[in-house]
């Protein structure tokens, strides 16, 4: 079940999926997402996210259109994380 997450919790979970956080671009407030063509590639779809800290929660609406957008199973980004 799809359900907001923290700026931080989304950074780390697109990270899976080999989706970096460019540092300093993006304009004020805004983040930006890059899922790499190939390691180490600055090249590659880009998306855009508005927050002020690591703790500002992200929509699910904007989670799902990060997904559609890299092309990620949201199924498989919100299934929950087995414990040991």
């Amino acid at each position: 079940m799809a359900h907001p997450l923290k700026f931080r919790d989304l950074r780390l979970r697109l990270g899976n999926y080999g989706v970096v956080l460019l540092k300093r671009r993006g304009k004020g407030s805004e983040a930006v997402f890059l899922r790499p063509e190939t390691p180490g590639s600055r090249k590659g779809p880009i998306f855009t996210v508005k927050h002020h800290s690591d703790n500002d929660d992200v929509s699910v609406a904007v989670i799902k259109a990060i997904l559609r957008r890299f092309d990620i199973d949201e199924s498989e980004f919100f299934k929950p994380k087995k414990s040991n």
